[in-house]
């Protein structure tokens, strides 16, 4: 725009107003222009920068971490191609995002991490666990890592030393660890139901006050699952390839029951009373163990058992979360008997039995109609055998297939080795890297909450 200088005043006036006017517009145009330019430029460097760096992290990223369950399904176990990757200590890479991991790295993974678990670990047993005596049978090398399980306290300041265990009902405030080592971690063992050890009168106070990193037990949601039958179940069904048309060969009695807990607690009590009712309602159970004052041998037991249709499960503990028993997986399924169980919920049964496999006695309206549904089964061989389709299943597609259990789990983890947590129902403890450079530090917040707090009220009813 042009200014006439020489123009007359009045219009001279008039123009550089304008010129003014408009040059001000211009001006702060430009200064949005070159605001937001900056703005947008700044956001622009920022987006490559954080791409650039995933894509390092990624590539250098070796921890993985399990995918927590959904709200909408608390239960819900998936399979490995779902993982997301996360730190777990300051020698890890730690993307900020989930990424998918195909099955096959998680092996090439484990593989590795168990070749390098060469070093031998020690386990101390710090006081006798279940009876035992003499030392564990040291666990599987290919499979678990290099460790080695004594009773020998003195171990207790070895460098190799990993965990000490310690069997409920043993702790004493006298007989304790005076210094801990930072280093190991000291996990609580118990394998009877948390009925058991409350009827018992254990407090926990000292556990408590000592503080535990882990828990050894029969439930899903332990740091470590106990043995009750499982792994030897899928065992039996990888190498047991027998046609399940032939178990009806055997089948000649009806049912069986062997129970030795009478009184203890309030589900051993009620149990004696509806296997009377069962047997008062015309049932044809065979009754074993101390309770009924015929005990049999485990070899004789062994050879007796495969004649039975049902065999008769009943727990000595009522809605005690996961607590299912040898009953079940060693003496029912493995033998290739239905077992009709009693005691966990039924949705428990359901986390860890191969599907349509058993009988909850809790689905019937009476005892009477479990009667004369068993009646049904013992006439109707078809009906009876679809209680074994699952044996032309692979042991692979069973829930929980594949989990360490006991002290295999216990060293897996000393060898930074934490897959076993994949299995988890709980998300509590699904911050635990499938993967870690060396033991990952854990801890329990609160022992006797989990124990008896977060139990199902029913479980301690007297």
């Amino acid at each position: 725009m042009s200014i006439k200088l020489f123009a007359r005043p009045e219009q001279r006036s008039k123009s550089m107003g304008s010129y003014y006017l408009h040059s001000r517009a211009l001006l702060r145009a430009e200064m949005d222009y070159r605001k937001y330019k900056s703005f947008f430029s700044m956001c622009a460097v920022i987006l490559v920068a954080i791409g650039l760096i995933n894509i390092l992290l990624y590539r250098n990223a070796a921890t993985l971490t399990f995918v927590a369950p959904t709200q909408s399904n608390p239960e819900y176990v998936p399979s490995l191609e779902s993982f997301s990757m996360r730190q777990t200590t300051a020698k890890r890479a730690v993307p900020t995002y989930n990424a998918v991991v195909d099955e096959n790295r998680i092996k090439h993974e484990l593989e590795a991490s168990l070749r390098a678990a060469s070093e031998e670990k020690i386990i101390v047993l710090w006081s006798h666990a279940g009876g035992l005596r003499s030392d564990p049978v040291k666990p599987n090398r290919t499979e678990c890592g290099n460790c080695k399980i004594t009773y020998d306290r003195s171990y207790i300041k070895d460098k190799r030393t990993g965990a000490v265990l310690y069997h409920f009902g043993t702790m004493k405030k006298d007989d304790m660890i005076t210094k801990r080592n930072p280093h190991h971690l000291h996990i609580f063992m118990y394998m009877e139901s948390s009925a058991t050890l409350k009827n018992a009168g254990y407090t926990l106070e000292t556990e408590e006050n000592f503080g535990m990193n882990a828990t050894f037990c029969y439930r899903r949601d332990c740091d470590f699952l106990g043995n009750y039958g499982m792994e030897t179940l899928h065992t039996k069904m990888e190498q047991d390839k027998s046609i399940y048309q032939e178990i009806m060969q055997s089948k000649s009695k009806l049912a069986i029951a062997v129970i030795s807990d009478c009184k203890t607690t309030f589900g051993a009590r009620w149990r004696i009373a509806l296997i009377k009712q069962l047997k008062d309602l015309g049932l044809r159970i065979d009754t074993f163990g101390s309770c009924y004052s015929n005990r049999i041998s485990d070899d004789a037991l062994k050879e007796a058992i495969p004649q039975y249709k049902f065999y008769v499960a009943y727990e000595n503990s009522y809605h005690c979360k996961d607590y299912i028993t040898e009953k079940f997986f060693t003496r029912a399924l493995s033998q290739n008997i239905v077992p009709v169980v009693w005691g966990a919920k039924k949705e428990d049964y359901d986390a860890v039995a191969p599907p349509s496999s058993f009988i909850h006695a809790e689905m019937f309206e009476s005892p009477k109609k479990l009667v004369e549904y068993l009646d049904f089964l013992d006439k109707n061989d078809d009906k009876y055998m679809e209680y074994f389709r699952w044996r032309t299943m692979s042991a692979k597609s069973l829930p929980q297939y594949g989990r360490k259990l006991q002290f295999c789990s216990i060293c897996r983890a000393l060898h930074g080795i934490n897959l076993d947590y994949r299995f988890s129902p709980t998300r509590k403890r699904l911050g635990i890297p499938l993967f870690s450079n060396g033991t990952f530090r854990r801890v329990v917040p609160s022992l006797r909450r989990f124990v008896y707090e977060e139990e199902n009220p029913e479980c301690f009813k007297v």
